[in-house]
């Protein structure tokens, strides 16, 4: 029986031990995701000895990779939910940030250094199950002007199973995701005229080898982040943006955007030190602009800072979540 692509869903848990699996019921599979793609993607060791013809022998499969790709909207707490843990939660954990909770007050994510955690996906696809373990990614958020922020999830891990197993009948947000519209935008200083803008944390994943393992893998590790931000704003006087004195400076300065809808939810993206690094001559509908391209560096020497997305309400003052960001503890 076929089987119809745009019937699908996705379920994901934080793994009490990395690399073994969760239970998944219809509560971790309330995200709605775009466009995933699961495929598994084992190694071949290619057979290749030297005997008295020319034909090839058979390959044999290897440790058992798997990959995941999909978008999702970034979607803050609806206004009498703010605290409390959201769908994307597990995908943006396993992606090396952490989750703060202010209970009617904020969500706060950060980047991590230590202590990472893993996720159990599952893709159902119309009544077909893959399941992949011990998964961590990268994730890279992109903004366009009329849309969603939308979070890019590229996610590697080990497979586990596959099978015909019944869809999950979850009970999906009734939040809306914030339009990248009316939107609140310093950078470097400045408010320039923009279409697209990109942070891409730049993950390195790396698949830890285990022999134990029937798959050959013990569990994607993060072994480390160079985040940049790329964008596409309108040339304009030296006066008013200098972008070329700024590319040859190694001075940083911040860039904050602030979203938010009419009924008072908000998320901010913060990140404190940011430089040009690289800046190219480009057109958008016969107006000039710069395609730049950004490093987004640590803020202190403590790191961990050079990011943080706080979803709150537009009421709630930035000490209140200054505050919430270090008496609340990570969702697990």
């Amino acid at each position: 029986m076929s089987k119809i692509t745009r019937v699908a869903q996705l379920a994901g848990k934080i793994e009490s031990v990395s690399g073994t699996a969760e239970s998944l019921t219809a509560s971790e599979a309330t995200l709605l995701a775009y466009e995933p793609v699961m495929n598994l993607a084992p190694e071949q060791f290619k057979r290749d000895p030297v005997v008295k013809h020319m034909s090839r022998f058979q390959s044999e499969p290897g440790a058992r990779k798997m990959d995941l790709t999909f978008k999702a909207e970034l979607m803050g707490p609806l206004s009498g939910a703010k605290g409390v843990t959201l769908p994307i939660t597990p995908y943006l954990r396993a992606c090396g940030f952490s989750e703060s909770l202010s209970g009617g007050v904020s969500n706060i994510y950060v980047p991590v250094s230590s202590s990472f955690v893993t996720a159990t996906i599952a893709k159902y696809q119309d009544g077909v199950r893959k399941l992949m373990l011990g998964c961590a990614g990268n994730v890279k958020f992109q903004f366009k002007v009329g849309e969603p922020v939308f979070c890019d999830f590229t996610m590697q891990g080990k497979y586990s199973s596959h099978g015909d197993v019944s869809m999950l009948s979850p009970s999906y947000p009734a939040q809306v995701p914030l339009m990248f519209m009316g939107a609140t935008i310093s950078i470097l200083g400045d408010t320039l005229v923009l279409d697209n803008l990109e942070i891409d944390m730049q993950n390195e994943i790396v698949l830890s080898p285990l022999p134990s393992d029937v798959s050959g893998i013990d569990y994607a590790k993060i072994t480390g982040r160079n985040p940049i931000m790329t964008f596409d704003p309108e040339m304009t006087a030296v006066s008013s943006h200098d972008f070329y004195s700024k590319l040859l400076s190694r001075a940083t300065a911040a860039v904050t955007i602030t979203i938010g809808d009419i009924n008072s939810n908000k998320i901010m993206f913060s990140l404190p030190a940011v430089r040009y690094t690289g800046l190219g001559e480009g057109d958008r509908g016969g107006i000039a602009i710069q395609n730049a391209t950004c490093e987004v560096c640590k803020n202190s020497d403590a790191g961990n800072d050079e990011i943080s997305i706080t979803m709150t309400s537009s009421s709630s003052s930035s000490s209140s979540m200054s505050s919430s960001s270090s008496s609340s503890s990570s969702s697990t």
